[in-house]
């Protein structure tokens, strides 16, 4: 396009040009170079390699798709459903107690960007997966395990417990140029209006390396 418009402004501004006798013979002398010019071999031109003295850094992240989560400090050891979204838009939650669930069209653990895994705390009288959960700390280890046993471990870095209404969505599933896997379970009082809790609890983890 750009060649294109770069003849026709070219075209236009001949057009404008003066048709004495001077100009043609201009003219008749270009056009017997450029006919000679177009018997010419095109030599191409060639740039001058250019060596990069600094070293490429390459991303060394590996993700995974999981399968199995162990939190050894709270004594979790859980087969992983992979979950979307539910018909009102909300992530899906697992169908068993004791499992816990990955948001399979968010980020794979281990890749860049927050990794999510939801699990239930209780079924308002039995304990769940995540009965637990907020007795991690800093520094506390997740091991995500694959299908073929390759493992990636993850360190507590915070939590925090917001109002369902108003968690930091952008903040739990967004991008993040960090490998992070955020765990989340229900927190507070059950709301019998809402058959659940008003809370939720977001344990924070990052890829260690």
């Amino acid at each position: 396009m750009y060649k294109y418009l770069l003849l026709l402004i070219l075209v236009i501004l001949s057009g404008c040009m003066s048709s004495s006798g001077e100009d043609t013979e201009s003219a008749e002398n270009e056009k017997t170079q450029a006919q000679t010019e177009e018997n010419t071999e095109i030599q191409p031109v060639t740039k001058k390699s250019t060596e990069y003295t600094e070293p490429i850094i390459k991303d060394e992240r590996e993700a995974i798709t999981p399968s199995i989560l162990s939190i050894p400090a709270i004594n979790v050891e859980a087969d992983i459903e992979h979950v979307g979204v539910d018909e009102q838009g909300r992530m899906g939650v697992p169908d068993g107690m004791e499992n816990v669930a990955w948001f399979e069209p968010g980020t794979k653990p281990g890749a860049a960007g927050n990794s999510v895994i939801a699990g239930h705390v209780d079924d308002t009288v039995n304990p769940a997966v995540f009965y637990d959960l907020h007795k991690l700390e800093a520094g506390d280890e997740i091991h995500v395990q694959d299908k073929e046993g390759k493992t990636l471990t993850f360190e507590v870095i915070g939590k925090e417990v917001y109002n369902r209404k108003n968690s930091p969505v952008k903040d739990i599933f967004g991008y993040s140029h960090r490998s992070a896997l955020n765990l989340i379970t229900c927190e507070g009082d059950f709301n019998e209006s809402i058959n659940g809790r008003e809370d939720r609890l977001v344990v924070y983890t990052e890829l260690k390396k």
